[in-house]
C-alpha cells in the first residue's frame, strides 16, 4: 500500500517554471510541427530525390525518373552562367537590407510605443503593408506606375523618360552623394549604405510590418516600474533606451533578423525564386530541385552564422531569480 502511494505522490509534483515554459512552447509550435510531419514531409524528401534525377512528366500520368547524380548541380553552378550572379545579388541585397529594416522597424516600434493621440490608428497603418502584401501593392509601386504611363504615350521613349524622371527630382542619386561627401565627410561606404537605403525606402517599409509588431509586443512587456526606478535613479531617457529597453528587446531583435532573412530570401521579387518557379513550369523539375536544395543550403548556412554571432549580444532576463 506504501509503494502506491509514493508513486501518486511524485506524479503530483508540480512543473517547475521552466518545465511550464517548455511546455506551452511546444504546445505553441505543435501545428507547425504537425502539418509539416503530414503535409510537407514528403515533398521535402522528393525534392531532395529529384534534385539528383532527370523528371519528365508522362502524357498518360505520373512521371519518370532518371538517375543522374550531380549533372543537375554542376550545369547550376558550373555551367549555367546566371545562376551564381543571381545568388550573390541575392544574399547581398539581404545583407544590405536586414540592418536597415529591423533599425527601421525598432525606430518606428519605439515611436508606437510612447503615450499619445490616436496610438492604435497609426500603429494599424504601418501595419497595413503586410494586411496587403498579397501582390497588389507590389503591382502599384511607383516604378510601375511611371513606365505605364510613359508607355501610355505615344512618341515618348520610355527609357528616357525614366531617365529623366529621375533627374527631376529634389535630389538625384549623383547630387545626393556628392552633397552628403561635402557636408558630411562620410566615407563611401557609408554614403553608399545610406543613399541604398533612401532609394529602397519603399521595400524597407512594406517588409517592416510583422518586425514592427514584434518589436512593440516586446516593449509592451517591459515593466514600466524598471522606468520609474532609472527616472528616480537620474537617467535619460537615451540611457534608459540603452541600459533597458535595448538589453531587454535583444531576443526579439534576433527574432526579427532571422524573420527578415528568411522573407529576403522567399519574396516575390527575389530573382533566384523566379528561377525556380519558370524552371518548375518549363518541366525541368530535376533542376528546380537542384537550385532549390542550393539555395536553402546557403540560406541554412548564413542563418546559422547569423544566430551564432547575434546571439552572442543577446541577454536573457532571468525572471526565476
Amino acid at each position: 500500500m506504501k509503494w502506491p502511494a509514493v508513486l501518486n505522490k511524485r506524479s503530483r509534483k508540480p512543473l517547475t517554471v521552466t518545465q511550464k515554459r517548455n511546455l506551452m512552447g511546444w504546445i505553441f509550435v505543435s501545428p507547425f510541427v504537425l502539418g509539416f510531419l503530414l503535409l510537407f514531409l514528403g515533398i521535402f524528401i522528393d525534392s531532395f530525390r529529384f534534385s539528383f534525377m532527370e523528371v519528365n512528366v508522362l502524357s498518360q500520368g505520373g512521371y519518370s525518373a532518371k538517375f543522374v547524380g550531380m549533372d543537375n548541380f554542376h550545369q547550376i553552378l558550373r555551367v549555367d552562367p546566371y545562376f551564381n550572379r543571381q545568388l550573390y545579388g541575392a544574399v547581398q541585397n539581404m545583407l544590405f537590407d536586414i540592418p536597415v529594416i529591423v533599425m527601421y522597424s525598432l525606430f518606428i516600434a519605439v515611436l508606437l510605443n510612447q503615450k499619445m493621440k490616436g496610438r492604435a490608428i497609426f500603429r494599424a497603418i504601418f501595419f497595413v503593408p503586410v494586411i496587403l502584401a498579397t501582390g497588389i501593392i507590389d503591382k502599384a509601386d511607383l516604378g510601375n506606375s511611371i513606365m505605364n504611363a510613359y508607355q501610355s504615350i505615344p512618341g515618348v521613349d520610355t527609357g528616357i523618360a525614366l531617365a529623366n524622371e529621375s533627374s527631376t527630382g529634389l535630389f538625384s542619386t549623383l547630387q545626393l552623394k556628392r552633397y552628403m561627401y561635402q557636408m558630411f565627410d562620410f566615407s563611401p561606404a557609408l554614403v553608399n549604405i545610406t543613399v541604398g537605403a533612401a532609394e529602397n525606402i519603399y521595400s524597407v517599409v512594406n517588409h517592416s510590418g510583422v518586425q514592427i509588431l514584434i518589436f512593440l509586443a516586446g516593449l509592451q512587456a517591459i515593466s514600466p516600474s524598471i522606468y520609474e526606478s532609472a527616472k528616480i535613479e537620474g537617467c535619460s531617457g537615451w540611457e534608459s533606451f540603452w541600459k533597458i529597453t535595448f538589453p531587454l528587446i535583444s531576443p526579439l531583435i534576433l527574432v526579427n533578423i532571422i524573420y527578415s532573412v528568411i522573407d529576403s530570401f522567399t519574396g516575390s521579387s527575389n530573382q533566384i525564386m523566379d528561377r525556380i518557379t519558370a524552371a518548375m513550369k518549363l518541366g525541368q523539375y530535376g533542376t528546380a530541385s537542384a537550385m532549390a536544395w542550393i539555395y536553402f543550403a546557403v540560406a541554412a548556412v548564413l542563418l546559422v552564422v547569423i544566430g551564432l554571432v547575434v546571439s552572442r549580444f543577446v541577454f536573457y532576463q532571468n525572471k526565476e531569480g
